[in-house]
Order: structure tokens, then C-alpha cells, then sequence
């Protein structure tokens, strides 16, 4: 066998439909169905979308069309508005599609957990012998930490769905600060008379939802009722070294998602389509994609710095960008902020202190 992928979400489905064309593919799954347990939010940017239906029906999961976003300071005393295309989808089918798209291209097997000695695999109902392994089996990855590869660290997230009052139900909303997350942001995304309203932090999470839902200036005037759905997952923290000479990692075994969002779909999307390209180079993978996608995950990072700023920088930092026109910034890509550079710099030209601040902190 050519390869063994491990882990039928999204990154082992695309991995197996691209490398099932030209090479003999098994892919493992070990529960009974993809996309379970619910670990992403389902917003995706519509040229994700755009690319996704190039490998399966992907219109039959979508959700929810989204014009743009309502970014709240922590007070929620200034909000940003940012304009961008974007849809929701259901992950659970969107993964059960993409699965059953690589079912075509591949040898599949579910609810088989398989264990390493060597490059054989074995599960409960079969033993195999793979050229190539490609670890796309999640944060804890048993790849990853069979084969010693680094572990990429992980924030927590919590969502629940829940009646809502959106502002505007193409919007999704984003706040910021101390009250709502230790280090990330909390956010509602509209579905109908519904929205997915989630916290992602690196502790206690479910306090941090718990104070959006009941404290939140604008929030908690727009909950209505109870918990109707209730999502716990990981995301990673930061992308590690995901390549060796007969072993490989895809998705968030190696830490793919956007730093500033934790949205991973369009990430791996590019690493299935760079490991098609490089295979059986497994290492030539890992230099196409950096190739790629290096200055996103660089940008991404000093991004994500801002949203662990104290309530009083942010707020400045908000105040500052009243009415900042975000065309030509894309939510896949962060680098592409270098456009607004003179933009932001004589905005802040006129608060050196905040100014410094950011200098000393993100540099």
C-alpha cells in the first residue's frame, strides 16, 4: 500500500480523494461516522467554499451566506464593522461528503483505532503495511505521538447554540477582552433565529461563556432561552514541524488553522493540494506548503497578540480604527493588512503612546 492516512475529517477525506487518484489509499476512521464530536463553528470564507465544491457537493451543507463582520470592543462602546464574503456550514455533513467523496478514491475503514509497530498497522479486523503514513487524526494525534513528532498546543473552545437576536443576520459578531476570553476572542454566528455562540480560551472557557451569555453589554440582551446544542473541541496553538522521510501530519495534528481565527478548512485545503503535488516526497510537502503559507501563519501570529492586550489598549486600539475600511483584507489571508499599512500608521501617528505600545509588544 502507497499510503495509510489516519482520520477521516476533513484533512484525511481531502488527502485520500487527491492521493486516491494516481496511488493505492486506505483511510482510517475510528469512529462511525466523520465529524463527530463537533469541533468547528462552520464559518468559512466563500472561496473555501468555492474549492471545497470542487471535491464534493459541498452545497448541501451550506447554511448561512455572511456580508461581514461586527467587531466589539470590550466595553462593546465601539464596534467595527468589516465587510467580507463568508458562508456557514454544517461540518457534520460537510465531512460526512468529503468522506464520502474519498470512499471513491480509497480503501476505507470505520470505528477501526489502529496501532503503529513499525510502518504495519494494525486494528481489531486487519493488519497492513503502508509505504507512507499521514497522521490526520486531530490535536491528539496518535501519529504524531507515535512517530515523536512535535506537539502543536491547543486553546480550548465551547459552543452553543442558542436563540438570538442578531444585529443583522449576515453579520457575524466578534468581542474582544479580558471579560469574554484570556486570549482569544468570543464570537455568535446567525443562523436564522439562532446563532453558534462560542468562546475560545485557554482556561475556563465555559466561565468565559457563561459571563458572555449573562454580562455581555449587547450580548446578553439577545440571548433568548436555553442551550440547544452543546460543542467542546481543541484548537491548535501553532503549526509544528509536520514532515519526516516515510511519515506526515495534515490538519490539526500539525497545527493548520488560521492563529487569529482557528478556522482550519481553507489551511488544510492547501496542504492536501501541496501533499498531491509532492508525493512520495513527503518532505518536499512540508517546503511547498511553507512556501505558501509562511507569511499568513507569521502575520496570523502577531494578530492573535493583539486580542491578549489589556481592556484599556484595546480600546484604544479600537477607538483608533473607528471606521477603518477593511477592503482589500481577506479572511484567509492576513497578509493581506500590508495593503492598509499607511492607513494604520497615520491613525496611529495621532496616539504615539498607543503606538509604542504595539511596537514594543508585537515586534
Amino acid at each position: 500500500m502507497d499510503a495509510a492516512i489516519v482520520g477521516g475529517g476533513p484533512a484525511g477525506s481531502l488527502a485520500a480523494i487527491l492521493l486516491g487518484k494516481r496511488y493505492d489509499v486506505a483511510l482510517f476512521e475510528e469512529h462511525q461516522t466523520p465529524g463527530f464530536p463537533v469541533q468547528c463553528a462552520g464559518l468559512i470564507s466563500d472561496n473555501c467554499y468555492r474549492k471545497l465544491k470542487e471535491y464534493c457537493n459541498a452545497k448541501k451543507a451550506l447554511e448561512n451566506r455572511v456580508k461581514g463582520a461586527f467587531f466589539f470592543s470590550p466595553s462593546a462602546s465601539v464596534t467595527l464593522e468589516g465587510r467580507g464574503e463568508a458562508v456557514v456550514v454544517e461540518r457534520k455533513l460537510l465531512d460526512a461528503l468529503l468522506f464520502e467523496r474519498a470512499a471513491e478514491r480509497a480503501d476505507v475503514f470505520v470505528k477501526e483505532k489502529v496501532k503503529f509497530y513499525g510502518f504495519k498497522i494494525r486494528t481489531s479486523l486487519r493488519e497492513l503495511l503502508a509505504e507512507k503514513i499521514i497522521g490526520a487524526d486531530g490535536v491528539n494525534s496518535t501519529v504524531s505521538r507515535h512517530f515523536k513528532f512535535p506537539k502543536p498546543g491547543f486553546f480550548t473552545a465551547v459552543q452553543a447554540e442558542m436563540r438570538f437576536e442578531a444585529l443583522d443576520e449576515e453579520y457575524v459578531e466578534l468581542y474582544f477582552g479580558e471579560k469574554w476570553s484570556d486570549s482569544f476572542f468570543a464570537y455568535a454566528i446567525p443562523l436564522g433565529d439562532t446563532a453558534r455562540i462560542g468562546v475560545v480560551s485557554r482556561s475556563n472557557p465555559m466561565q468565559y461563556l457563561k459571563n458572555l451569555v449573562e454580562k455581555h453589554p449587547s450580548v446578553s440582551g439577545r440571548v433568548k432561552g436555553s442551550v440547544i446544542e452543546l460543542n467542546i473541541g481543541a484548537i491548535p496553538e501553532r503549526l509544528v514541524k509536520f514532515s519526516k522521510e516515510k511519515v506526515a501530519l495534515i490538519g490539526d495534528s500539525a497545527g493548520m488553522v488560521k492563529p487569529y481565527t482557528g478556522g482550519g478548512l481553507y489551511y488544510l485545503l492547501v496542504a492536501a493540494e501541496k501533499l498531491a503535488e509532492s508525493f512520495p516526497n513527503l518532505r518536499e510537502y512540508e517546503k511547498r506548503y511553507l512556501s505558501e503559507m509562511k507569511n499568513e501563519y507569521r502575520f496570523g501570529y502577531l494578530v492573535r497578540k493583539l486580542y491578549s492586550f489589556p481592556d484599556e489598549k484595546l480600546e484604544q486600539l479600537f477607538s483608533a480604527m473607528s471606521d477603518f475600511d477593511f477592503a482589500g483584507v481577506h479572511m484567509d489571508s492576513p497578509s493581506t493588512l500590508i495593503r492598509k499599512v499607511t492607513d494604520v500608521s497615520l491613525r496611529l501617528l495621532n496616539r504615539p503612546s498607543l503606538a509604542f505600545y504595539l511596537l514594543k509588544n508585537l515586534i
